[in-house]
């Protein structure tokens, strides 16, 4: 009884001082692979992120192919970021600056339809251009660079993602 009380204390303190941090959802575009999955058509990106202090923000995505065949690719991707102009939030509430950039590391795996292969990829991801933030309320993502390791091919890839829009919760 004791250890199920302990527990519950501890995650209602994690939930609560989570609750305090910036997070939201996000959609975007992902620009296709020629050599990750099928490498054709257009795809999209949504999903959620979590900043849990100044200078590191999680994401996690489903990406999605709609064209030609919609679920041709299916994939997962998790970054971490870090913003190189200035942090994602001050602790004190006070305004950040509009413009900001971020430089992420991360994983994206799935499935090729098309193929009929799984899909495993480091990827090392860059984004020059967001503008807003939590203070905002909504961030927009421009000219997103992805460069993708696949593991199973041991073979090199580059993704583009022309636009991104994030609202905080």
């Amino acid at each position: 009884m004791k250890k199920s009380m302990m527990l519950a204390v501890l995650l209602t303190v994690a939930v609560t001082s989570l609750m305090a941090v910036p997070m939201g959802i996000t959609l975007s575009t992902w620009g296709a692979s020629r050599t990750v999955g099928s490498g054709q058509g257009i795809h999209v990106s949504g999903g959620a992120f979590i900043a849990p202090t100044p200078h590191l923000e999680i994401e996690l995505n489903a990406i999605v192919g709609l064209t030609p065949r919609f679920g041709q690719d299916l994939f997962g991707s998790l970054f971490i970021s870090y913003p190189f102009a200035g942090p994602l939030y001050h602790n004190g509430g006070e305004g950040t600056l509009y413009y900001n950039g971020l430089v992420a590391l991360g994983y994206l795996g799935g499935w090729d339809h098309r193929n009929e292969q799984a899909v495993h990829a480091l990827a090392l991801r860059i984004i020059p251009f967001t503008l807003g933030g939590s203070y905002y309320g909504r961030r927009e993502r421009a000219l997103s660079f992805t460069v993708l390791y696949d593991v199973v091919d041991n073979s090199w890839a580059v993704s583009w993602s022309l636009l991104g829009f994030d609202i905080y919760l």
